[in-house]
């Protein structure tokens, strides 16, 4: 039992009120000795209804949650016993570990009628986090007397890659029908694999007609093409310092895990095989390209797992292991990120290497608050500062990405969620041009 703020107060006050006989009239004791009285019988009251109803508390917690979002706890709470009082105030306080983080306390009351209520949990960060016990500070009747208790609960909690982000981004991008937009370019015919023969209808283009063909049938027939499948698709993930860095309340490494993610529903649903490689200071984790669909939970594990390390990128053995590797020529998407043209020269030079025998697409997130500030007007000597920073990061960051669209590399540019828009944009853009195989 703990006295409450509020009883502290009103000792206070009565100490004061106390002295008043002294000061002011002698018989203001009976007033003094009526108050104190009064404070002593709800205090009594406040401790034996305490004493009496103990407090009982469930929690059914998530086994994952998306990152980047705000996950609720439902809560049920009751008393074991009734007593003159049918509820009782109660506040919540949740215990949790990194990467988990408690949010609000609530207060609801609570009586032996069970009692549902919802704790609310903020997951900034990928990892396994652990809630380990719910606080409970149950108050009596009237304020003046709290008991605390804590109920444990020991439920660790995975927090992943927000798939209901990349649902989002899908339907933003196909419609209603978030992952059929690449069949539908099939069954208009476009791109580079050989489907079969149709007969001419007037406007078809006279280029795709087979002569042959149409000389043995005696009648026009027209080639159809399709989308090539059993593509190698290669998701190249940097997990090094700079991709921690945070835009829009997530890290790099996080939207670039959610592009990466849906460009892999995307191009498994398509047919191509799509595989995974992660490096920072040297590589660490390889998915082997694989199709079908199953393949999507392989890898939202392995991305789930990608942490951002507090080492510097080698992207020398990063992309040395991939031209190790892959032996086919593929699509190869690199997710980094680099400061100034001086610490890019390697990435910009052996990306240079990998476009000689794949196709690459590189992509380069912005951050928002600094292209805001470019257009803003300075008004104060720290906003012209401001407005110089991040001019010359733009300049340096030009022309860094100038040099390896020189080289081959196709780059995309813009904040994270235009960039995952544009990224399978471009993915399909490269299966209608047959530009992988």
């Amino acid at each position: 039992m703990l006295p409450s703020p509020l009883l502290l107060w009103l000792s206070i006050a009565g100490l004061v009120v106390a002295a008043l006989p002294v000061f002011v009239h002698p018989n203001l004791w009976i007033a003094v000795a009526v108050m104190w009285g009064v404070l002593l019988f709800a205090i009594a009251l406040d401790v034996l209804q305490l004493l009496r109803a103990k407090p009982q508390l469930s929690a059914e917690v998530p086994k994952s949650v998306g990152v980047g979002t705000d996950v609720g706890v439902p809560v049920t709470l009751s008393l074991s016993k009734a007593g003159p009082f049918p509820t009782l105030p109660i506040t919540l306080r949740p215990d949790t570990s990194e990467p988990l983080r408690a949010g609000a306390d609530i207060s609801v009351r609570t009586g032996v009628q069970p009692r549902r209520a919802r704790l609310v949990l903020s997951a900034p960060l990928r990892g396994i986090g652990t809630l380990a016990s719910i606080w409970a500070r149950l108050e009596g009747p009237f304020r003046l007397v709290r008991k605390i208790e804590r109920f444990p609960v020991l439920s660790k909690v995975a927090v992943v890659p927000d798939v209901e982000r990349v649902r989002e981004l899908a339907l933003a991008h196909f419609g209603a029908q978030p992952l059929s937009g690449v069949h539908l370019q099939r069954r208009r015919g476009d791109g580079g694999e050989f489907d079969r023969l149709e007969k001419y209808e007037p406007g078809m283009d006279l280029r795709k007609v087979d002569w042959k063909a149409s000389a043995r049938y005696q009648k026009l027939r027209v080639r159809r093409f399709r989308l090539e499948q059993n593509q190698r698709v290669i998701l190249c993930v940097d997990t090094g310092r700079l991709m921690g860095d945070p835009i829009e309340d997530l890290s790099r490494l996080d939207h670039g895990v959610h592009a990466a993610l849906l460009l892999a529903q995307v191009a498994l649903r398509a047919g191509d095989q799509v595989g995974l490689q992660a490096y920072g200071e040297k590589p660490h984790d390889f998915v082997k390209p694989r199709g079908g669909i199953r393949q999507i939970s392989t890898l939202r594990r392995s991305l789930a797992d990608l942490h951002v390390s507090d080492d510097e990128t080698n992207h020398v053995l990063g992309t040395h292991a991939l031209l190790t590797r892959l032996k086919r020529r593929s699509l190869i998407v690199v997710f980094t990120e680099f400061v100034d043209p001086t610490s890019a020269e390697l990435m910009v030079e052996h990306l240079g290497h990998l476009a000689r025998k794949h196709l690459v697409v590189f992509v380069a997130l912005d951050d928002p608050k600094i292209e805001s500030r470019i257009d803003v007007r300075p008004e104060q000597p720290e906003d012209l500062a401001a407005v110089t920073v991040a001019s010359g990061m733009r300049q340096d960051r030009g022309r860094v990405l100038r040099r390896l669209r020189r080289m081959g590399v196709d780059v995309i540019q813009a904040p994270p969620g235009p960039a995952a828009l544009q990224l399978l944009d471009r993915y399909v853009r490269i299966k209608r041009r047959g530009l992988i195989g």
